[in-house]
């Protein structure tokens, strides 16, 4: 059984069982993730009676996202991780949109400061061991990175853009909107098309909320 869950973008948390998805949630949930996610998982494993220790394994999106509700994700998979002796695994959290696509396009979530996260993807086809049929999904070109919605059309004026950020700027980057669905990654992991990253949060920038540099000491 794999967990699945991301919290770069409110919060989502899946169990898949390697075949399918048993249970999905997706909440539109920003600064709480901290208070909400242990709970999802809990409810979500006793509605659909399992324990922990019927997990296999982890997937987590490791971003890229703002700085406070990412690192609860990677925290919490972390966490569990360790405390059930499985592996954690992390993926960029934009590939759960990119294989819901399934074609060429490039995917979007809001990266605030008037800015995007980006990720550029290709299609490509997965087959499970013994299965003769081919699954069509997305693969990721290179790294995720931010740009303005200017940059991008300007770059890119014939894409397909998909994802949370696909209208937060309607009149430059106009495309289809779609939630980061934890169970995707999941998805990805079962299909062997899942393109790992370390386990550690993507922020592509530093965060907003900066510590305060120590005070000059001035000599009179």
């Amino acid at each position: 059984m794999i967990l699945a869950l991301d919290t770069s973008v409110g919060i989502s948390i899946a169990l898949h069982d390697g075949c399918a998805i048993i249970d999905e949630v997706t909440l539109d949930q920003h600064g709480i993730q901290g208070e909400l996610t242990s709970a999802l998982i809990s409810q979500m494993l006793n509605s659909a009676a399992l324990k922990p220790a019927d997990i296999s394994q982890i997937v987590v999106g490791v971003g890229p996202g703002p700085y406070t509700g990412l690192r609860v994700g990677v925290a919490t998979a972390q966490a569990f991780g360790f405390a059930l002796g499985i592996p954690v695994l992390g993926i960029c959290s934009l590939d759960a949109v990119g294989h819901l696509a399934g074609i060429e396009c490039i995917a979007v979530s809001d990266a605030r400061r008037k800015e995007l996260y980006v990720a550029r993807y290709t299609t490509a086809s997965h087959s499970t061991s013994g299965d003769t049929s081919a699954s069509q999904t997305a693969a990721r070109l290179g790294h995720p990175w931010v740009a303005t919605a200017a940059e991008l059309v300007e770059q890119y004026p014939q894409a397909t853009f998909v994802g949370p950020g696909a209208q937060l700027y309607p009149e430059s980057v106009s495309g289809t909107v779609m939630p980061l669905r934890a169970a995707l990654l999941a998805d990805l992991v079962a299909l062997g098309a899942a393109q790992l990253l370390p386990v550690s949060p993507m922020y592509l920038r530093k965060p907003d909320a900066q510590e305060p540099q120590a005070r000059k000491q001035v000599t009179l």
